[in-house]
Order: structure tokens, then C-alpha cells, then sequence
């Protein structure tokens, strides 16, 4: 493997010390070998030379809610082929890598299999930490049948994770072994209701504590553990006692919640984006508007709670669709609430922790991956420079650059 040696960056390490200017990083063998002043470090034989400009260099960002595989665009579109549904995954996954995301994790509707394409260099795109098919109940929030309907959709393992709808103790542990079996890194269940299904109400509670202590179980005897769907106090708090580690959402937080998030050491994940985005689409069923209006309204304040209370707050888009892009549209939207150096910590240190991936990725720091972004611009000025895919001038993965725009 090629040494590669940045000239000159200013350093933003993702652990939210200030910035560091005039600073070299030597990677090696894919990890970061030496970070010293400017001028200070010899490139060994061999190595590739790239001059910084004083730009600000970062770690890899990463996402903890992406949908790679969930590509309609509405639940009018026409079906597609297998091959149109692939092309589309496919291309959703390239878009993260060229904006800077290094490594990401699915929170529902990608088969594994598209995981290992990317581990294996089939497929160009961030490290994928995949959940495989969502965890539902009858009439839960990915249950997207009609009314009227009683087939559901089957996933087709390698291929296309669709919903797996289980009710009762032993079906959701059976489904949740299923996944795992299949090659999922974590397990993701429906604790409530959904703005976008077509059947729940939004504070409706999900499984039973019971039925998800089931998951839980089956993930930790894998060392692995369980995300929840949860908007509102009742489905996180039901989350919390079955043993569940992350919250997606938490929209509607009341402060005992996020004391006993802090207590059992458990992450939030919220996702501000997808929401300012779907209230201003066109289209949105009445039943989901309404929905949609509540969470938007309650987000942000579940947000502050969090962060008084001392919950790791992570940081996940949820974006949906086909071309997935401007990504870190997430952090501009947090960062209105906790600044732009905390936003960009919640995508890089935090997430780490989240993944388990602290000793790996997160901070540039020497020993870790040498997953790095070069930024033309400065985050913590404008942090919306993160969202534009242009001002991502190079992107390396262990040390070996994927992009490079200088």
C-alpha cells in the first residue's frame, strides 16, 4: 500500500478541540502513522505527496441512519425491475463516498449483501454497517400493506430486505436471528408509529417490551445490539426496559426519558433533515401530514432535552429515495440547535462510539484508519460547505484515496 503524506492542513480531529493549522499526516499501511507541524514529516520512498493548501482536513464523515435500499420515490411508483432496483442502491451508496461519508450504518432495508460488495471493492462507497430487514409488528410502521391486503412483501436474501413482520416473543427472536444470520452488524425494530406508514398512528406502541427484550437478547448472545423506531415517551421508554441500546428519532422526549437514556448509557439518534424535507414536499398523504406536523413541532425541544440530560447524541439523516445526496444537510440542521463543532463531533467521535468503532475510526488520531476528508472551506464557519459535494475535494478509506479533486 502506497504511503500518503497531507501537506499543510489545518486539522479538525473530530473530538471538538479547536482547530490546529499548519499541520502534516503521514498515513501508512492504511492507518495514520505521524500528525506533526508542517515541513516536520519525510515521505518515505515511494509515498504520495499532496499539498493541502491549509485546507481543513477531517475525519471520514459518517451517518447513522442511511436507507440506501429504500429507492421509490413515493408509494405510487410503478414496480421496477431487480436490475433498476440495484443500479438505484448502488448509485445511493457512490453518492455517500463522494460526499465524504466513510461509513455508514443501515437502519433498515438493505440486504447485507450489498455490505460485502463494498467490502470486497465491487462497488465503490462508505464501509456499511447493515440492519438487513426492519422488525415489525401487524400494522406497524413498515408495515406498508394496503388495508385491504394481507401478502406481504418477501425479501429475497442477497438481493432485497424487505420487511420482516413478526408478532409474539419467539417470532420476533427467530426474525431477529434471521437477520443477524444473514450478515446484519445490528438489529432494527419499530418501537411506534411512523409519519409515512399507512395504518398507525403515530403514538401508537410497537411490540411489547417483552417481544423486544427477545431481539435484545438474540443480538447480545451475537455481541451485537438493537435500534429502535421511536417518536414518542412511551414507545422509547417500552425501548429502554426491553434493554434497547440506540433511539431513532426520539421526537417527542420528555425529561425522565432522556435521564434514563443517560443512566443506561443508551444513543440518540435524531434525524432533523429528512424532516424539514418531507414538510416541504408536495404530495404527503393528509393522515401523514399530520403526523409529519406534530414530530416537526416537538423535535428540536426532544433535541435540547437530550443534550441537558448528557445523552450521546449521534448523528443520522434517514434521507430516502433515489439519489441520496447532500447528506450532511443533517449537520447543518443540528447545528442550529448545537453548534456547528458539536454537529460535526455527533458525525465523527460519537458515531464512532456508537459503531463500537472507536479504536478504528472517529478522530484522527495516530494508529486509526486513515478514513479522512479534505474540505475547501471552513465547517465551523459555514458548516453548510459539508453538504456540497464540490467543496469535498479528496476522500481517502484506510489511507487509499477514493477522491480527489485537487
Amino acid at each position: 500500500m502506497t504511503a500518503l503524506l497531507l501537506n499543510d492542513a489545518t486539522l479538525l480531529d473530530g473530538t471538538g478541540a479547536d482547530p490546529r493549522q499548519h499541520v502534516s499526516l503521514l498515513a501508512e499501511d492504511g492507518r495514520i502513522s505521524k500528525i506533526a507541524p508542517a515541513g516536520s514529516i519525510s515521505a518515505p520512498d515511494g509515498a504520495r505527496i499532496i499539498d493541502c493548501g491549509g485546507r481543513v482536513l477531517m475525519p471520514g464523515l459518517s451517518d447513522a441512519h442511511v436507507h440506501f435500499g429504500l429507492t421509490a420515490g413515493s408509494d405510487h411508483d410503478a414496480p421496477e425491475s431487480h436490475v433498476s432496483y440495484v443500479l438505484k442502491v448502488a448509485e445511493n451508496i457512490r453518492i455517500a463516498l463522494d460526499e465524504g461519508f466513510t461509513t455508514v450504518r443501515d437502519a433498515g432495508g438493505l440486504d447485507p449483501a450489498y455490505a460485502v460488495a463494498v467490502a470486497e471493492g465491487q462497488i465503490p462507497g462508505p464501509r456499511i454497517l447493515p440492519s438487513g430487514s426492519f422488525l415489525t409488528q401487524t400494522g406497524g410502521h413498515g408495515d406498508q400493506r394496503h388495508r385491504w391486503t394481507d401478502e406481504p412483501q418477501h425479501s429475497l436474501p442477497g438481493l432485497v430486505a424487505h420487511s420482516e413482520i413478526c408478532d409474539g416473543v419467539d417470532a420476533v427472536r427467530r426474525a431477529a436471528r434471521t437477520q443477524i444470520r444473514r450478515g446484519a452488524t445490528q438489529v432494527k425494530l419499530m418501537a411506534s408509529g411512523g409519519i409515512m406508514s399507512p395504518t398507525d398512528p403515530i403514538e401508537s406502541l410497537q411490540f411489547t417490551v417483552e417481544e423486544m427484550a427477545a431481539a435484545v437478547h438474540g443480538a447480545q448472545a451475537y455481541g451485537l445490539y438493537v435500534m429502535a423506531h421511536c417518536h414518542t415517551t412511551g414507545a422509547m421508554e417500552n425501548a429502554l426496559a426491553a434493554g434497547v441500546r440506540c433511539i431513532e428519532h426520539g421526537s417527542v422526549m420528555e425529561e425522565r426519558v432522556a435521564r434514563q437514556m443517560a443512566q443506561q448509557d443508551a444513543y440518540l439518534v435524531p434525524t432533523l433533515v429528512i424532516i424539514e424535507i418531507l414538510a416541504r414536499a408536495g404530495g404527503v398523504p393528509d393522515f401523514s401530514r399530520q403526523k409529519l406536523d406534530m414530530v416537526r413541532g416537538e423535535m428540536r425541544t426532544s433535541l435540547a432535552t437530550a443534550r441537558a440530560a448528557g445523552v450521546h447524541i449521534a448523528s443520522g439523516s434517514d434521507l430516502l429515495g433515489p439519489r441520496q445526496s447532500r447528506r450532511a444537510s443533517e449537520l447543518a440542521e443540528k447545528a442550529k440547535e448545537l453548534g456547528a463543532m458539536a454537529a460535526i463531533v455527533s458525525a465523527t467521535q460519537t458515531n464512532a462510539r456508537l459503531f463500537r468503532m472507536e479504536d478504528e475510526i472517529g478522530t484522527l488520531e495516530q494508529g486509526k484508519l486513515a478514513d479522512l476528508i479534505l474540505v475547501d472551506g471552513d465547517p465551523l464557519a459555514d458548516i453548510a460547505v459539508l453538504s456540497d459535494a464540490s467543496r469535498i475535494v479528496l476522500v481517502a478509506q484506510a489511507g487509499v484515496v477514493v477522491k480527489d479533486r485537487l
